[in-house]
């Protein structure tokens, strides 16, 4: 590993402590501007203020929100998601690359996101192509969030999660982003590479702490949780709260104490 990606990769993920908040408000891309991310900036600004780790969002917010970005006082690692699909199309388990790896960079990027669905009818088009944009990355430094998911062909259980997150760090993430499943700790054993969990929809809040403080037990860097933290009706104390879990190891009832504002 390059220092260039290692200096990268600590904007991302915490090197020391091996922990991770990444707040994607990359949804937009797929599905327009659903409830919570209706204004971009306000959302985001919440998200840097309650401390997040990195930013995943699309190439028309780094060139939307620059200024505002670079005026913040504290410093956020920014992911660029290269890959996307049309929520509403038929064909789910593919994604097409719509940012080049040298893009990142012009951009100020400090990490690309890639969506792998792994199995399914497009996957031997969807692993070239991925594993192109790895080798892009690797050569200029820059980390690669390997969202790896299985396909509906796969399922969504323990085996299919395990395939599906040893196959994205074998194929050169730096970090996968999958969906939990229990035991975790299984999850984790077989990837080589920090994994953080992603929140998927929105759910109870109480079950998403509950994820979370399992997921983190079990051994899982951190979240890249979106719609259960942006379409909260407190999503600055809902960040805060999953970030006493993550980063503090505190409990589900210290989480839900912060959520209440006591």
């Amino acid at each position: 590993m390059s220092y260039g990606k290692v200096l990268r990769l600590g904007r991302v993920l915490d090197l020391e402590s091996g922990r991770s908040i990444i707040f994607p408000v990359d949804h937009g891309g797929y599905m327009g501007p659903i409830k919570g991310i209706e204004r971009p900036w306000s959302t985001l600004k919440m998200a840097i203020e309650s401390g997040v780790d990195s930013l995943l969002i699309h190439k028309g917010f780094f060139k939307s929100y620059c200024n505002e970005l670079s005026k913040c006082t504290k410093r956020v690692g920014l992911i660029l998601r290269v890959s996307v699909a049309f929520a509403y199309l038929s064909e789910p388990d593919y994604e097409t690359l719509i940012s080049l790896p040298e893009e990142a960079l012009i951009l100020g990027a400090d990490a690309v996101a890639f969506t792998l669905h792994v199995g399914g009818k497009h996957y031997n088009k969807a692993v070239r192509l991925f594993s192109k944009v790895v080798d892009k990355c690797d050569s200029w430094g820059i980390p690669v969030v390997g969202e790896c998911l299985p396909s509906r062909e796969l399922g969504s259980n323990l085996e299919a999660v395990k395939t599906t997150v040893r196959v994205g760090a074998e194929l050169g993430a730096d970090i996968i982003k999958t969906i939990y499943v229990e035991p975790f700790e299984e999850v984790v054993d077989v990837c080589p590479v920090p994994i953080v969990i992603a929140g998927g929809e929105k759910k109870d809040y109480k079950s998403v702490l509950e994820m979370v403080e399992k997921a983190v037990k079990a051994g899982a860097a951190g979240v890249c949780i979106g719609r259960n933290v942006f379409q909260h009706e407190n999503p600055d104390r809902m960040l805060k709260a999953i970030a006493t879990i993550v980063k503090e190891g505190k409990s589900v009832e210290d989480a839900l104490r912060i959520l209440k504002g006591e």
